[in-house]
């Protein structure tokens, strides 16, 4: 083996792991070289990172070198974590809790596996990407709508598992899961709900089997390996209108929360809508087709960054009169709110992606990298971000208090962040992105200094993170202590009974063995 990562495991248990792993796969599915192996970790933690680095790399081909991976790591007590494609950049991509794990990375596992018009739904493995989907779909001129997050180049599995969100009527990625299959630590393969029964043609139909529904176990935990998954789609709708409610003053933002809200708990608005705060810099805003070179950097992020000081994106989907009705609704319910902007442009169903606005892209389920191709144009390669996101209350009193503490933190480390949430009917999920040079080592630590600041306030306000990096996992977890921190009790409970050797991406949002003692103590975190 001649991986460089830094380890903090046994390097004979690593060598026989390894050894082992190509003579049951072959060569071709192990990777050690330094820079393949360097994609498996979070290219925004910089070079100088020695924290959450993965030893080697394997990339099964299929369920029974999942099994062989995992029995071997078991007989060598060696941890594997688990990646779908790794792009998750800024919660850690790849990057394995415990240094010096294998990363069992799933991009080779790539089949769409059934689409079904009727039924809307599709049934893929992890290495599907969200553009492979999109692309299937059109080729196929099948009439459905797919969701999709910001940026398109990630796994429609790996996202989902992350509780990750899109913008359309199924954005809740993971309220649109129908049915899956995962290979337990043992290597005995489960599927859930009605895909427990042989040839049911309900798997991706009907949601919950006979008894406890399971899906949601293998969501942000390290229960299992997910290597098939059951997703709905959306009917293509006759029209789709989206665009944007634009304000303009620091102090608009309580009123026009308070506005949207009960337009989304009531159903007005359809889908997640992305509220969006971009301050005023000093000397003004840019534009995103604008030579920003020699601009200060709150100045290349407003270029980035849709128009307005509030940027709420919405959409209605469906038959044209009923769109138009919602249209109107939004407009009267904004309308009190000073020099308003409501800024939509409307799509057929069948839309081509070359005839939608970029800023329209993602709303209207198409995968688009235009978010990084902004932020790649503005600040180049050198610029990272670490995500802070927190679930607060749908009301406007809590999205000023969290814009004004994330703004604050970020002016005393010097930093600057994009900063935005994420509706769901009753909360909003909140999405900042603080940003810092990869080259950099001082800022990289403020960086991480600032959002540990960030989880202490909101866990003091009864609000905690919804996915977290790494480094943030631990604590994260050590605020849900009711009873005593009696739910991370049951998550070790389960563990135990699942992956007895404790290998399966030990310290997965913060989910941890009883035993074996040396996997906790190999955590790497940086304050």
């Amino acid at each position: 083996m001649t991986a460089e990562a830094r380890v903090d495991l046994p390097t004979a248990s690593l060598d026989e792991a390894y050894a082992r792993v190509v003579h049951a796969l072959g060569e071709q599915a192990v990777l050690t070289d330094s820079d393949s192996v360097r994609e498996f970790h979070d290219p925004y933690e910089g070079a100088s990172a020695t924290e959450f680095q993965p030893s080697f790399v394997v990339q099964p081909a299929g369920v029974e070198e999942i099994r062989q991976t995992l029995r071997i790591a078991a007989e060598c007590e060696v941890p594997v974590w688990t990646s779908s494609t790794g792009r998750n950049y800024g919660y850690g991509g790849s990057a394995p809790v415990v240094n010096g794990s294998i990363v069992l990375n799933l991009r080779r596992m790539n089949r769409i596996l059934e689409i079904d018009e009727q039924g809307a739904f599709a049934l893929v493995e992890p290495g599907v990407r969200f553009f492979d989907l999109y692309s299937e779909l059109k080729q196929r001129g099948l009439r459905l709508w797919m969701s999709v997050p910001d940026l398109g180049w990630g796994s429609i599995v790996g996202n989902t598992l992350e509780h990750g969100y899109g913008y359309t009527v199924y954005g809740d990625h993971a309220s649109a899961v129908c049915g899956m299959e995962v290979v337990l630590a043992s290597g005995e393969i489960v599927r859930t709900g009605l895909g427990a029964m042989d040839d049911s043609p309900l798997w991706q139909r009907h949601p919950r089997g006979f008894g406890p529904a399971l899906d949601g176990m293998f969501m942000q935990s390290n229960f299992g390996v997910v290597t098939k998954m059951g997703i709905w789609l959306m009917p293509e709708p006759e029209t789709c209108t989206t665009g944007s409610v634009i304000c303009h003053r620091d102090e608009d933002i309580a009123d026009l929360v308070d506005a949207l809200s009960p337009l989304v708990l009531d159903g007005t608005i359809q889908g997640h809508p992305l509220i969006t705060s971009s301050p005023e810099p000093d000397g003004g805003r840019a534009t995103p087709d604008q030579d920003t070179d020699g601009l200060t950097t709150q100045q290349k992020l407003s270029a980035t960054l849709p128009p307005g000081r509030w940027d709420a994106r919405v959409a209605f989907y469906g038959r044209e009169n009923v769109v138009r009705a919602q249209e109107e609704a939004l407009r009267e319910a904004v309308a009190h709110l000073p020099e308003v902007t409501v800024d939509l442009r409307s799509y057929p169903g069948d839309v081509a992606a070359d005839d939608v606005h970029p800023l329209d892209l993602v709303p209207a389920g198409i995968p688009n990298m235009y978010l990084l191709e902004l932020m790649q144009k503005h600040f180049g390669d050198r610029v990272g971000h670490l995500d802070f996101s927190p679930v607060i209350p749908f009301t406007g009193e809590a999205a000023a208090r969290h814009e004004r503490m994330v703004q604050h933190i970020l002016a005393e480390e010097g930093l600057v962040g994009a900063f935005g949430w994420i509706a769901n009917p009753r909360s909003l999920v909140g999405a900042c992105m603080v940003f810092f040079d990869i080259d950099d080592e001082h800022e990289r630590r403020a960086a991480h200094r600032a959002v540990y600041r960030m989880c202490d306030r909101a866990a003091e306000w009864g609000w905690s993170e919804y996915r977290a990096h790494p480094a943030l996992v631990d604590k994260v977890t050590a605020n849900f202590s009711f009873g005593d921190h009696a739910l991370s009790r049951v998550y070790t409970t389960l563990k135990d009974a699942l992956d007895p050797a404790g290998v399966l991406s030990p310290g997965n949002h913060g989910i941890w063995p009883s035993s074996p003692a040396q996997h906790q103590d190999s955590r790497k975190g940086t304050a």
